[in-house]
Order: structure tokens, then sequence, then C-alpha cells
């Protein structure tokens, strides 16, 4: 790897300060971005109105190269292995036959893993987690941020990284709605040893695929408990994507058993048992047998409404957007952890010089950045056009059958080489 680096991380060569940042959200970028920045000398806040929950997310992802570049810009060095190496790619048919294959090399990672590890590294006195912003203010070289139980803190840039339901961007862009996809995605994870049997050993570290009428499934092997790469130990992934039209299909799944509504995603303890039950008796109805299998072994499924986002800008005054809130993509892309990576270790070097250089570099920073989400994003589009509506005409039908192709998805889907699908 050819990197920039940013400086000794050494607190003793820091001791004067190029200023203060926060940044809002304490996940992966904000972490890469507050490391990457202590590095430049900056004084940094991190600020998560969430607790340790944030630890205890297992959802598979698949990291690309930009996100290990970013974890060593930032000064982070990897000594162990991150995830799971795969033997390749399989599309089933529903009687359980693999239709098509290929070996392409990839790494299965857990997002709990990636984020106990830069949050290891993250210095504990620039984290603040509990605190919630409820407002802000600019002025032409700070930000006031307003949290909740009245505290106020002035700072010279604020960083939003705080994801989908960005509260920095709702403060400096009221008018920025999401869009929902017009599908959900069903996730699971299951141990490894409840799947040993024969039925699901082609399973095994590698990512599979099957895709019914509108809908899609896939899964792959990630670290298990205490992220743990032991053979047997080892969570199983899925995710199957499905359709629930807006409005009322939409609100019945989404309402608790007290008749309350989650319209932005309802925690896996609080989903109506009718609606699991309806999911599992789907799954044994629709799927092939390994995956009958992985659904039936799953203790609490969870349920996630696809949205997607695009900012037009990123740089708001002394306010910067980065990440799922500056843009959300569809999943399928696999790209939101290494795009989020992207923009925190770039701005991360936008930021590293004197006045008159930032204001340069930041200007070029928006630009790459917006042309690489909008491109990533119109290729998360692609990739789940088939889902969440039907066709309404040739040029749909054609679409939706090229990307709904074993080919296209044994290639395209969460690929370890997603950069070269991009129109940049």
């Amino acid at each position: 790897m050819q990197l920039r680096f940013l400086g000794s991380a050494d607190p003793a060569s820091m001791h004067k300060s190029r200023g203060r940042i926060a940044i809002v959200g304490g996940s992966m970028a904000g972490l890469i971005a507050g490391l990457s920045l202590l590095r430049c000398g900056y004084e940094v806040a991190v600020f998560e109105k969430g607790g340790d929950e944030l630890a205890s997310r297992g959802a598979g992802i698949t990291p690309h190269l930009a996100l290990f570049e970013a974890f060593e810009q930032a000064g982070i060095p990897i000594n162990n292995p991150l995830g799971v190496r795969s033997k390749g790619r399989l599309f089933l048919g529903q009687d359980g036959s693999a239709t098509a294959s290929n070996k392409t090399p990839q790494l299965f990672a857990s997002w709990g893993m990636l984020y106990r590890f830069l949050r290891r590294a993250f210095p504990d006195r620039h984290y603040h987690a509990g605190r919630r912003l409820i407002g802000l203010r600019q002025f032409s070289n700070k930000v006031e941020l307003q949290f909740a139980g009245g505290a106020r803190q002035e700072f010279d840039w604020l960083i939003g990284a705080d994801g989908v339901r960005s509260t920095v961007r709702r403060e400096i862009s009221p008018m920025s709605t999401l869009n929902y996809a017009g599908y959900v995605a069903w996730r699971g994870l299951v141990i490894e040893s409840r799947l040993m049997g024969d039925e699901v050993a082609e399973l095994e570290e590698r990512m599979a695929f099957y895709l019914p009428p509108g809908e899609h499934m896939l899964g792959y092997t990630v670290p298990g408990p205490d992220d743990t790469l032991q053979r047997g130990q080892r969570w199983y992934n899925w995710v199957w994507y499905r359709p629930v039209a807006a409005g009322r299909e939409y609100e019945q799944v989404f309402t608790d058993t007290q008749g309350r509504l989650h319209e932005d995603g309802i925690p896996p303890s609080l989903i109506a048992p009718e609606v699991t039950t309806a999911m599992r008796c789907a799954a044994q109805d629709l799927l092939p047998p390994q995956f009958r299998a992985v659904v039936a072994n799953t203790d609490r499924p969870f349920l996630q409404p696809i949205f997607e986002h695009r900012c037009e800008k990123m740089i708001f005054s002394r306010t910067i957007l980065i990440g799922d809130a500056a843009f959300t993509l569809r999943p399928h892309i696999g790209l939101g952890v290494s795009k989020a990576a992207g923009d925190a270790s770039s701005l991360a070097l936008a930021l590293n010089g004197d006045e008159a250089a930032v204001k340069i570099a930041l200007k070029n920073w928006e630009t790459s950045r917006l042309a690489f989400g909008n491109a990533a994003l119109k290729r998360s589009q692609s990739l789940g056009c088939y889902l969440g509506h039907a066709p309404r005409n040739a040029e749909d039908r054609n679409r939706f059958n090229k990307y709904r192709e074993p080919a296209t998805v044994l290639a395209g889907i969460a690929a370890a080489d997603s950069y070269k699908f991009l129109d940049l």
C-alpha cells in the first residue's frame, strides 16, 4: 500500500493543537476520522448517543482495501486476521443444487468485530458515550453544539458521522429525506455448529445465493462470538431481501405487539411473533434446503427496512457529512463501511494543512467524494433494481433480468472489486 501518513500518534508530538473538531457518531466512520485527525494534531471529541450496544452488532460485512488503507493511515496496526477467508461463491437452485459458482477470494467480517478493533485503538478520553446532539448553530469560524441535558460546546469544525438517520444532517439540511426502496432485509446469525450436516456443507466459507421471484437470499460465514475464527464456533450470517409495500403492509410489519409503529426499523425483541412466523413459513415454501435449515436454526431473526439517501453537498460551512449521513447505499454493493472509511481518511488528509491549503483541499475532497457517492449509489440501485416492485415496461424487464442472472449476481453482489463497476 502506498499511503501518505499523517504523523506520529504519540501525544507528546501533539502538544500544540491545530484546532478543535467534534465528531457526532461514534461508530466506524467517526472512529476512523477521529484517529486520523488526532494524528494530524487536532483536539478531537467523539460524541455517540448510544452506549455499549454498538459493540454487540454482529451483522456480516465484506471489507475492501480502502477500509484497511484507512486503518493503516489512522495508525492502527493489523496483526491478526479480521475475518474469514472465502473459498468462492455459489448460486443455488431451489432444489439445493449448485447452478453456478466461482472461486473469487474474499474476506468476510462482522461489523462488531471491526468496530471493537477500532474502539480499542481510540483513546477513551476522547470518546463520549451517551451524549445526544439536539441542536447546533454555525458561525463564520466555529460551530456550537447543544446536547440533551442542556450542555453546549464550541468547536472549529463538526463532522456528522451519525449514520442513516443523521441528526447532524437533519439540523443542517432539514429538507433532506430518506427514500424507502420498497423492500426489507430479514437478517440472522446461526452458530456454525448447528449447520454442520451434509445438507449445508457447501455453504461453509462461501458466499451463497438464491433468488426467489422478486426476492434475493444470500449468506456467508463470519467471525463468531468473542470474534472467534474457530471452525464450528463462527456465525453463519444470512440476509433475505423481500418486498414490503409502503403504506399498510409496511405498517403491519413494523408495528409491535403493543400497537406501536416503528417507522425507521424495529428492535428484534419487538417484532410481532406472527410477522416472524410468516417469514419462517415463506422460507419453507420458497428457499432451497440449505437456506431453509439456516432460517429454521436462527433463534431471533431481525428486520431492516432498506433506505437510500443522496446528498447534494457534503460541506455546509463548518459542518461536514461523511459515511451514511452523506450517502446511504443499498447494501447489495457491500461498500457502505469501506466508503465511510474512505470518506473519513480522505477528509483527514484534506484537513491536514494550513488555512489556505485546507480551503482548497476541502473543495476538492467534496467534489471527489460526491462523485464517488453518486456512482456507488447508482450501482447499488442497479444491483437491487428487481426488488420492491414489478417491471413497468420492457426496458425495466430487460434490466431486471440482467441483474438477476447468476453470472451478474456472482460477480457483482458485495464484490471484492466493487470499484471497477463504478461509473467514475
